[in-house]
């Protein structure tokens, strides 16, 4: 039977704790890092929208409606529409079910910089039979460029799903609009395309946590 010296035991106790403690705190980080599933990121979409109002003076403007399609008939909707007071920006607009108002079928929110412009909007909609269980998620990041304005929609996963972009380059108009299947060598060459992304953060994973 092999003999451990208690100088020797006490420091490999220690250097076992020191390890667990590191690989701890990876296994944290990468949880940190984790993509939320859509009802955890539902949620915490429509909680940014109830952070960010009640720091905020508003005005709102309300819609209803009832759905179409064999699947959503019979229910109906009531959209708000949350606007800051002072500068008319929308914060967000949430959709919810009519006669169920904490059923909420849609939730956007929009996160603007000191200068008022749009950096980041969070989506998510769920189906009105099924509340809870979103079947679209999306982060999208925003870029400026001169009176270029684009904007990069990414799955929770970091995909991206859809690339737009408008404006005005060297006095010609520019609009560029790509679903996920057109984003490609092709279309990422010209120079329009490079004027509007390049530069563009990809650091989508930031913002799984909507803030």
């Amino acid at each position: 039977m092999m003999r451990v010296f208690p100088f020797v035991a006490r420091h490999a106790g220690g250097i076992a704790m020191k390890c667990w403690l590191t690989v701890l705190g990876l296994c944290l980080a990468l949880a940190a890092h984790a993509a939320p599933s859509r009802p955890e990121f539902h949620r915490a979409v429509y909680a940014l929208h109830a952070q960010q109002i009640a720091q905020h003076t508003v005005r709102t403007e309300e819609t209803t409606g009832e759905y179409l399609g064999v699947a959503a008939a019979g229910y109906r909707y009531r959209i708000t529409s949350y606007y800051e007071a002072e500068t008319g920006r929308l914060l967000s607009r949430i959709q919810r079910d009519a006669m169920v108002p904490e059923a909420i079928h849609i939730a956007e929110v929009n996160v603007y910089d000191a200068h008022g412009r749009l950096v980041r909007d969070f989506f998510s909609s769920a189906p009105p039979w099924k509340p809870i269980h979103p079947s679209h998620a999306y982060i999208n990041l925003h870029h400026y460029n001169g009176r270029l304005h684009s904007f990069r929609q990414h799955e929770l996963d970091g995909e991206v799903n859809y690339e737009f972009c408008e404006g005005v380059q060297e006095g010609r108009p520019v609009r560029i609009a790509l679903d996920w299947d057109s984003i490609n060598g092709k279309a990422n060459a010209s120079p329009e395309y490079r004027a509007c992304f390049d530069g563009m953060s990809k650091d989508w994973a930031q913002y799984i946590a909507p803030h």
